[in-house]
């Protein structure tokens, strides 16, 4: 809750704490956290094209963040910029616009930034500003959660919660000592206050501290940076998985190739270009002609009874999804419609209420509905839909014309043709192509090319170790009928169904992992057919009312969860790791593996295609240019391919 002082100075009735100076809030920030990075000067200095990333502790009304967006708007053509903030109470749209009327100047970045500021959910929250230069990720919860998930190293820290006497927890040594993991050796920080707990906490974490004249009333201030070799900053890191922890190589990528050009490897190609780099695609059926060639998708998280991999990163994707698209996609690529999810046998009414209260979602992002039978809107189905529950902005997209999109909106080189090897070449990579055997050479390769991936794997590494299976699914295409105009909404229970798009409805799909025919089958037409007339009644659909029908193969994993991260050798793997969960190894230190450099996957998308592969695109590119991650450091763990690796070998004598 806010009070406001009669100069429009917000108050934390929580803390009884002011949130910026009321003599100028945004000159205070300049001193104090511009100015005590001494950022302007070093922006002068930065290489060109690498990124810089700022850590905050305390994101409050956003005015430091918008007036280090302006201050880098006169570099954007050099580097970018990666603000990584962290928030416990986060204030509305409505709070931090009238907070922020005082400073006419920052009216353009003001309002890019809160036309994206919704659809928020506990942890990160990732956004991109500013035709992609500037990236903002916002962790809502405690600073110590925050500060042991963020993945990746920042160049400076603004430590700007509320007064240690108010705010007292924020600034502990226990809670403070995990900045360790964020820093590197010169890292700086600096911060409005020089109370003896402060100066104690960050001494102790390894800061050379220095005062200097505050701002204001404000007598002095604490600037510094960060001495600590790179072994003290892992020591807060958790042990147990030690395959997953980062390592930061410096190695410059200029030139990428992208084997596979579906939704997600589209994805990547526009994610890496944005980011400079230049990039081949290459796949012999062009353009998102295979699983992702489908006429149309849906898209919604996944909840599960309680927060798990699955339900968290699909939550954090399709926040993203839909900031992404709104300013990217025209109307007829991607609407958001609403998307109601039945009960079903598998997903039971309790398990829906338990999920939705256990993720702690705002109804603007999911809601418990019970249709009446009575209902009199046009939209409703009445007894036919039942209960469930309701994501607003459940989408809609055309997977394939996104996927053009990307690839034409940006200086990317398609070549349809097939890869048939991939070999190392100096301190690169070389991709030999089928039909003239030329020879592609970037510094990384991404395998981004469905169950085809060890394929051409296997070849490098000498071992196949990603279980990944073809799964056929077969959907409809149908024509309106008279009473097909009653609903809006995508309706998912154990298919999914579309409203009207451009006169058509999809209905969808099968699944089968064991018949993997590529052609359209009767019995699977029926089957879908018979649902929707069991189900849904009142359309009125028949087998006249089929217009197309469309094969298609999903990929997926025995978890069910995407494949995203860089390649290790797995004979290495095996060697290092080998009986990591034997009692007799719990006090053993296991040495961070590295990774083969320029080598990365990204695949075994499933059903989740669309809905991953734009967040996905974002977290590899991260990876790749070793930039911070938009997610948390244990959902990477989760997408991480070395995971089938550990399963494997962990309890191995």
């Amino acid at each position: 809750m806010l009070s406001w002082k009669e100069n429009q100075t917000p108050v934390s009735e929580e803390f009884g704490d002011i949130y910026f100076s009321p003599e100028n809030g945004m000159e205070e920030t300049k001193h104090v956290f511009i100015e005590g990075n001494k950022l302007l000067q070093r922006w002068e200095e930065q290489i060109p094209q690498k990124s810089f990333s700022i850590l905050e502790l305390g994101f409050g009304t956003g005015l430091n963040f918008l007036t280090t967006w302006k201050e880098y708007t006169k570099h954007e053509d050099r580097f970018r910029l990666h603000y990584i903030s962290i928030e416990k109470f986060p204030l509305n749209k409505e709070e931090i616009s009238k907070a922020l009327s005082v400073f006419p100047e920052l009216q353009t970045t003001q309002e890019e930034f809160l036309n994206s500021y919704e659809d928020l959910i506990p942890g990160m929250n990732y956004f991109r500003f500013q035709n992609g230069n500037v990236h903002l990720t916002l962790y809502l919860g405690n600073v110590e959660d925050a500060l042991v998930e963020i993945s990746g190293k920042v160049d400076a820290i603004f430590l700007d919660g509320f007064a240690p006497s108010k705010n007292p927890d924020m600034w502990e040594e226990s809670v403070l000592i995990h900045l360790r993991r964020v820093c590197k050796k010169g890292t700086t920080f600096s911060t409005f206050t020089v109370a003896r707990m402060v100066r104690d906490s960050l001494t102790s974490c390894g800061f050379v501290l220095e005062k200097r004249p505050g701002f204001g009333k404000k007598r002095e201030m604490l600037v510094g940076n960060y001495s600590g070799n790179e072994n003290e900053s892992e020591e807060s890191i958790p042990k147990e998985k030690p395959w997953c922890r980062r390592s930061f190589t410096e190695r410059e990528t200029k030139t990428a190739t992208i084997i596979g050009a579906g939704i997600a490897g589209s994805a990547l190609a526009y994610s890496l270009s944005k980011r400079e780099i230049k990039v081949t695609l290459v796949d012999p059926s062009g353009i998102a002609n295979e699983a992702s060639g489908i006429p149309g998708a849906i898209s919604h998280p996944h909840i599960t009874k309680l927060p798990t991999p699955t339900s968290l990163f699909t939550l954090r994707a399709f926040r993203y999804a839909l900031q992404f698209l709104s300013f990217f996609a025209d109307k007829k690529e991607f609407k958001t419609s609403g998307l109601f999810h039945g009960v079903t046998e598998e997903m039971s009414s309790e398990r829906f209420r338990n999920g939705l209260k256990n993720h702690r979602l705002s109804e603007k992002i999911a809601a418990w509905k019970e249709i009446s039978e009575n209902s009199q809107n046009k939209n409703d189905l009445g007894k036919e839909i039942g209960e469930g529950v309701l994501f607003p902005k459940g989408f809609w997209t055309q997977p394939k014309s996104l996927a053009k999109r990307m690839v034409d909106s940006s200086s990317i080189e398609v070549i349809p043709q097939k890869v048939v090897s991939v070999q190392q070449s100096g301190s690169g990579w070389k991709s030999v192509l089928s039909d003239s055997n030329e020879e592609i050479h970037s510094d990384s390769i991404i395998f981004c090319n469905s169950h085809e991936i060890e394929d051409l794997l296997f070849p490098v590494l000498g071992e196949k170790f990603l279980p990944i299976k073809k799964v056929r699914g077969q959907l409809l295409v149908l024509g309106e009928t008279e009473n097909s105009s009653r609903f809006s909404n995508i309706l998912c229970a154990e298919h999914y169904l579309t409203p009207s798009i451009e006169g058509e409805h999809i209905l969808g799909s099968t699944f089968d992992e064991f018949d993997l025919d590529p052609k359209t089958r009767t019995k699977d037409t029926k089957e879908l057919l018979q649902y929707v007339q069991k189900k849904y009644p009142s359309l009125g659909w028949n087998e006249k009312s089929v217009r197309s029908e469309k094969v298609g193969f999903r990929a997926q994993t025995p978890d069910r969860f995407p494949i995203l991260g860089p390649v290790v050798s797995p004979q290495e793997f095996t060697k290092v790791y080998k009986g990591i969960e034997l009692p007799r190894n719990r006090t053993k230190s296991y040495p961070i593996l590295k990774t083969i450099p320029g080598l990365f996957v990204f695949g075994a998308l499933g059903s989740r295609g669309i809905l991953s592969s734009f967040l996905g695109a974002e977290i590899l590119a991260s990876l790749i240019l070793d930039e911070p991650a938009p997610v948390e450091s244990s959902l990477l763990e989760s997408l991480h391919p070395s995971r089938f690796l550990y399963r494997k070998i962990r309890t191995l004598d």
